[in-house]
């Protein structure tokens, strides 16, 4: 019992760490673009992972899951993180997170639709409840500047970009990952994103600017941090608390990175909140809770 409530702390910690760094890449927003800021992530991420399988080794795989963890790196990394990167340079970390609490929902209709999976009613309760909260939330009166209203729809739009490019990058990856371990699938997906964001960048006469992090010492050590923050306490914690724990428990405690942001949001960016976030928030992770254990 004593492990059990350890390790479910652990993957708290790990939903505690993905708020911290949506809300650190909120303020290098002021500094780098999305693109920017989703090259340096991958980049830097893959570096990291492909130091951490120096030590874990490298396991023999098949074309196909290549082809697959592949794709769903490119779709879902270079291009669903760079709509969720522009969402929260929109909306702001608060309700950019909340929006990701839409992928339970997206990942179960497109199993339901694509792989013929049937959701329980249990699930199907989840689903109704996120959306309810997520568009609660969202439908609240902004009360900045008229540019910041302005922008609003369209964060509104990438995030909603951002979920659909996840939910099929996921599918995707299930195919890919079942014989694959998961920080070598990982590695690969991260990869993969990182040489698409190259080649777009190329293409769009992009990548110059997109390399700004890279050039100036003060901002790359600033990344550094919130991608350790990201891949060592986001990622490499909520794998402990798998390998240790059902994943039946450590997935609704990993969804609560959108109540760990409210009061980030309150002390790191000096927002106010109303009880209508915060009930829409606390709505949407318990619909995700329900969608995951169901």
């Amino acid at each position: 019992m004593e492990d059990r409530l350890f390790y479910s702390a652990i993957a708290l910690l790990s939903a505690c760490s993905w708020a911290l760094g949506a809300i650190l890449w909120k303020k290098l927003g002021e500094h780098l673009s999305a693109y920017s800021m989703n090259l340096a992530k991958t980049v830097l991420g893959s570096f990291f992972l492909a130091m951490s399988l120096m030590f874990t080794g490298w396991a023999s795989m098949d074309n196909s899951s290549l082809v697959f963890l592949m794709l769903s790196g490119i779709i879902g990394i270079a291009v669903g993180d760079t709509f969720f990167f522009l969402s929260l340079l929109h909306l702001g970390p608060r309700r950019a997170s909340l929006m990701g609490s839409l992928n339970p929902v997206a990942i179960a209709l497109a199993a339901a639709i694509l792989l013929g999976e049937k959701p329980s009613i249990t699930v199907w309760i989840g689903i109704i409840a996120t959306t309810v909260g997520v568009g609660w939330v969202l439908r609240e009166r902004t009360s900045g500047t008229n540019g910041e209203e302005a922008r609003y729809p369209l964060g509104v739009i990438y995030g909603i970009l951002s979920v659909l490019c996840t939910a099929g990058a996921v599918l995707l990856a299930k195919v890919g990952v079942s014989s694959v371990p998961t920080v070598q699938a990982t590695w690969i997906r991260l990869l993969a994103g990182a040489v698409g964001l190259v080649v777009w960048g190329i293409l769009h006469s992009e990548l110059g600017a997109g390399m700004a992090p890279f050039r100036r010492g003060g901002l790359l050590i600033k990344v550094v941090a919130v991608v350790l923050v990201v891949v060592v306490g986001g990622f490499w914690l909520s794998l402990v608390a798998l390998k240790h724990v059902d994943a039946s428990i450590v997935g609704p405690l990993n969804s609560t990175g959108p109540i760990f942001i409210l009061p980030m949001a309150v002390l790191l960016l000096n927002e106010k909140l109303s009880l209508r976030a915060i009930a829409g928030a606390i709505v949407a992770v318990a619909g995700v809770a329900l969608i995951l254990t169901g």
